[in-house]
């Protein structure tokens, strides 16, 4: 685009002075464009109420909107055996062991309010590992175990509460942090030898526990998300009691806490939104 001006120029010409009209083209002219702005829906953010005079600039969109109701599956897979780690091949010889757990915890939850969801989960899980064969000799230290076996199985059923926190006004991602109040009772088998060498100790377990579980969930596509979440945090209190191969039987009481991740409670999910 150009645009043009008259400016008055004068001049010399011989003895006398004489002024001219002069035209200039400007061949370039600048005008401002507006930077574009995506459209946010203001009714998909949830505002935070500022703690005394602190306000923490939190952008927190909907994620789970008020009055839907949730349900799906969170499942649990840990495998381990001593043929794949190099590891243990480096450090111990004759060694042959394996580790086992799966947990699966279908769940129903009813939001409350906006990103705030409280419901049910059940859940079965099961542990199994043995020790094969295991030969250390490290000096004066010598240590040989064999035909070692462990089982778990349990079920749960607990009270949990999620608070979300949508990152984006699409609803595409989100994270959460989940509080589970519940119980567990199940029965495990120690066991040692076989045939007639066979000895064994059988415990039957109940337990409440405390849990925390943060986790990330992500819109996979209308209504239906998938998450993952992992333990960072609990406390538990069992009474135990026991029954050995030889007739013997006692009980136990224990608690403890946990502040740490828990490699072996990482929970990979499917949450369907209706």
């Amino acid at each position: 685009m150009s645009a043009q001006t008259n400016e008055t120029v004068s001049a010399v010409r011989g003895d006398s002075l004489e002024q001219y009209k002069v035209v200039i083209v400007h061949d370039t002219v600048y005008v401002p464009i507006l930077e574009a702005k995506m459209p946010v829906d203001s009714s998909r953010i949830i505002y935070t109420k500022p703690i005394g005079r602190y306000d923490r600039g939190i952008t927190n969109y909907r994620f789970i909107p008020k009055s839907k109701w949730i349900g799906g599956m969170t499942i649990s897979v840990y495998n381990f055996e001593s043929d794949n780690s190099r590891l243990l091949f480096s450090l111990l010889k004759d060694i042959d062991l394996n580790l086992r757990t799966l947990s699966i915890k279908p769940f129903v939850g009813y939001a409350i309010k906006d990103n705030t969801v409280v419901g049910l989960k059940f859940g079965y899980s099961r542990i199994s590992g043995g020790i094969g064969n295991l030969s250390l000799n490290i000096e004066d230290l010598d240590i040989s175990l064999k035909d070692i076996k462990y089982t778990d199985d349990s079920y749960s059923f607990s009270l949990f509460h999620r608070s979300y926190i949508g990152l984006d006004p699409k609803g595409l991602f989100g994270l959460f942090n989940e509080t589970t109040l519940g119980y567990s009772t199940g029965s495990a088998r120690f066991s040692r030898g076989a045939d007639e060498n066979l000895k064994y100790t059988d415990t039957s377990v109940n337990q409440l526990n405390i849990g925390i579980n943060p986790g990330i969930a992500i819109s996979i596509m209308p209504n239906v998300g998938a998450e993952v979440s992992f333990g960072v945090a609990g406390f538990t209190y069992n009474w135990e009691k026991q029954k050995k191969s030889s007739g013997e039987t006692g009980k136990r009481t224990n608690s403890g806490a946990n502040f740490k991740i828990n490699l072996l409670n990482i929970n990979i999910g499917i949450t369907v939104c209706i």
